[in-house]
């Protein structure tokens, strides 16, 4: 039987919400050496859920929130997910082991 996780989320907000806050732009970048996909905003950076990628090329500001994620009580990663399946997709794609 599959364990299901404690998952947190605090400071969800809008891509275009983040944006306006952080006064900087939402960047997608892939990380050369693993071709892991990570967003930059401002200060922000962080984990980009599979349903985010399949959005990246054709997708608008208002399909991407944000979101800080806590696992089981673990420490709160920043977040980058589609509008309506975000907790789906943390859900099955979050762990310490992409961090990285």
């Amino acid at each position: 039987m599959a364990t299901q996780n404690n998952i947190v989320s605090s400071n969800r907000m809008s891509a275009r919400q983040l944006i306006i806050s952080e006064n900087s732009e939402l960047q997608f970048i892939q990380n050369p050496n693993t071709g892991k996909v990570f967003f930059v905003c401002g200060s922000k950076k962080g984990y980009v859920s599979p349903a985010a990628k399949a959005k990246m090329a054709d997708g608008t500001i208002d399909d991407f929130q944000y979101a800080e994620v806590s696992i089981d009580g673990g420490a709160a990663v920043p977040c980058l997910m589609v509008v309506g399946n975000a907790g789906q997709n943390v859900k099955r794609s979050l762990g310490a082991d992409l961090l990285h």
